[in-house]
């Protein structure tokens, strides 16, 4: 990483369950816990590694430099004193694993970041034996955690899915006769004249093949799922892919479709996503005396959700798949597996993604964004259609379900509805560095300025939900405006 890079990492990134900024941390049990706590988190979110840069305040992220150095830190007690840290901590550790250190100057102040490489291990991290995790911010043992070291096991078998051969000991005709390679060629952007080798190359990198011996070669689950010809040739994958069901009325009593996916998700995702714009109910608008039929849904946000139900699954879970399922009323977009960070933290955290490779490769294929900006589109094409929020349900351990639901006047939305809207209104107003009030709200949902009164009930109702605050408590009434939970107000703006 260079200097620059650095700085721009720093600026960022705040502290997370990734990273830890020092001034002068130099114990080597503590930096070993550190690593470990550090290191785990990444594993258990599924990230390819976690940070420590010395040399900046936690908070603040002011670059004050440091005195430390890794070459010339020896341990200072116990059995082993005397011996160089970086060989105290490789006897320590375990598992074997790549640390990165980085000397860097910014500022005329050095700084160290050390790089903690969690691609390549199969087990939790331990360090003299104990293995810990970050919680928040915090370092913790992992003991006193099990879901977190549960959620940290599945993450070896989730990433270990992605990557198992589901065919091997192929010549490359067969590679090209089980997958859809024209369309891998077309959504990469690769010249129609590549050459065989050069394509190899790229699906090597991209992980969708592996090789398995002179001249023949593995397609991984990854590959099979995403590029799939007729994905029955592949009963790893099989029952991944996704479903559709629509429901005559508003319960899953009569269905009246009910279709499985029979290719790659990449290779048909556009065919699903038409598929499902096909059954949504249109309205008729009659504007500038043209009739138009107008989606029940935003295609976009169906887009975005399917996508994500896609990238976020959970491979560990068996006897479960991506659904969509389509009512009167509304649409229910599901997948295995809970989320990695608080649903209510969806629109201003980056994304956290268990299965990196395959969000990885749907990046590359142009079908998801690394940016992470899904949810903001998905909350602005609500917002822009007067529709209720968005409903995310975490089931157990199982699923994670979003809720869009149909048209309705303020005056008709449950209280949990309204509170819903408001509290994403009030995120995607904050993120754009705004806040909300009622007229904002107003305009949000189509009302006249006669609908103030019922707005300030509504508020109330987000504020003692908790899911909402002001933005500076002293206000005066007519002047308050309001921030999500997680934002910070006047206040707090003036205790830093």
């Amino acid at each position: 990483m260079t200097p620059l890079e650095l700085k721009n990492f720093i600026s960022e990134n705040d502290e997370s369950e990734i990273l830890d900024y020092k001034e002068n941390l130099e114990k080597p049990t503590e930096i070993g816990e550190y690593i470990s706590a550090l290191g785990n988190s990444a594993i258990m979110i599924g990230k390819p590694a976690a940070y420590i840069v010395w040399g900046v305040k936690d908070f603040s992220k002011e670059i004050v430099g440091t005195d430390f150095d890794p070459y010339k830190s020896k341990t200072k007690a116990g059995d082993n004193k005397g011996m160089p840290l970086i060989t105290s901590l490789e006897v320590f550790l375990d598992p074997t694993m790549d640390l990165k250190w980085e000397k860097l100057d910014i500022e005329n102040k050095r700084l160290i970041l050390l790089t903690i490489d969690v691609r390549h291990l199969a087990k939790p991290i331990s360090y003299r034996g104990e293995r810990y995790i970050r919680v928040g911010t915090s370092k913790k043992n992992l003991k006193g955690f099990p879901e977190k070291e549960r959620r940290i096991w599945q993450a070896f078998e989730s990433s270990k899915f992605e990557l198992k051969p589901a065919i091997t000991g192929i010549t490359f005709p067969e590679v090209s006769s089980l997958l859809d390679l024209e369309y891998y060629i077309d959504a990469r952007s690769l010249s129609q004249n590549i050459t065989t080798d050069d394509l190899i190359i790229d699906l090597l990198h991209n992980s969708v093949i592996k090789r398995a011996g002179e001249s023949l070669f593995s397609i991984t689950n990854m590959g099979a799922y995403t590029l799939a010809k007729d994905i029955s040739k592949f009963p790893n994958v099989e029952r991944r892919t996704m479903r559709i069901v629509q429901y005559k009325g508003k319960s899953n009593t009569n269905a009246s479709f009910d279709k499985k996916g029979n290719m790659g998700i990449a290779r048909s995702f556009n065919n699903i996503i038409e598929q499902i714009m096909r059954l949504i109910p249109y309205t008729e608008n009659y504007a500038n005396g043209i009739r138009k039929d107008i989606p029940l849904f935003p295609k976009l946000a169906i887009r975005e959700l399917v996508a994500n139900a896609l990238v976020h699954q959970d491979f560990t879970l068996s006897g479960s798949r991506p659904l969509v399922e389509l009512y009167e009323n509304r649409i229910e977009i599901s997948n295995p597996g809970t989320p990695l960070i608080d649903p209510n933290r969806f629109l201003d955290f980056k994304p956290k993604s268990r299965n990196d490779e395959l969000a990885n490769l749907l990046g590359n294929l142009n079908i998801v964004e690394s940016r992470g900006t899904g949810i903001d589109k998905v909350v602005t094409e609500l917002e822009n259609l007067e529709l209720p929020a968005m409903e995310i349900n975490v089931q157990g351990a199982e699923s994670t379900v979003v809720i869009l639901r149909g048209e309705k006047n303020f005056k008709d939305m449950s209280s949990h509805e309204k509170i819903q809207s408001i509290y994403w209104h009030a995120c995607l107003k904050y993120v754009s560095d705004e806040q909300i009030t009622n007229a904002t709200l107003r305009s949000r949902f189509g009302m006249a300025p006669s609908g103030s009164a019922q707005i300030s009930k509504a508020i109330v109702l987000a504020i003692d939900s908790g899911l909402i605050k002001p933005y500076d408590p002293s206000a005066g009434k007519k002047y308050v405006k309001y921030i999500p939970f997680w934002g910070k107000s006047v206040n707090e703006f003036r205790s830093n």
